[in-house]
């Protein structure tokens, strides 16, 4: 609904609701080239699952097969650039690694946003340094 081709990964594998009994209880990590930059469970989700699904099919008429991604609290991420090497991985499931390729080699700081206010930085992220929108 809110990404561009090549902006949802899935995997390594689905699961049904019957494969996992508690699935506000799993912890995740993500590492970016190696280097931990997430680490939390579901149940610190601002949502739980439950009421995601409500929410969902209050607006979306939800069929068996149907995804519902309920993405990542951004906290400890920074962006994503060319040739990085992306892990995620979720208890109970697996890894799903992808690389990222960007034909523009664009290029920010390697600071997550938190670390970009805490610095007194201008808006909510972390500038672009070469590329199309980075200041000159």
């Amino acid at each position: 609904m809110k990404s561009r081709d090549t902006f949802a990964p899935i995997g390594p594998c689905i699961v049904t609701a019957d494969e996992i009994a508690d699935p506000q209880n799993l912890a995740i990590t993500l590492t970016n080239n190696g280097q931990v930059m997430q680490k939390f469970n579901t149940s610190d989700m601002a949502h739980q699952i439950p009421r995601i699904i409500e929410w969902v099919s209050s607006i979306h008429t939800l069929e068996p097969g149907d995804i519902v991604a309920t993405g990542t609290n951004h906290r400890g991420l920074n962006s994503f650039m060319d040739g990085d090497k992306i892990e995620l991985t979720v208890e109970k499931i697996g890894t799903l690694r992808f690389g990222i390729k960007d034909e523009l080699k664009r290029t920010w700081a390697r600071t997550t946003r938190l670390q970009h206010k805490e610095k007194g930085g201008e808006g909510p992220h972390t500038p672009q340094l070469t590329g199309k929108y980075a200041k000159k």
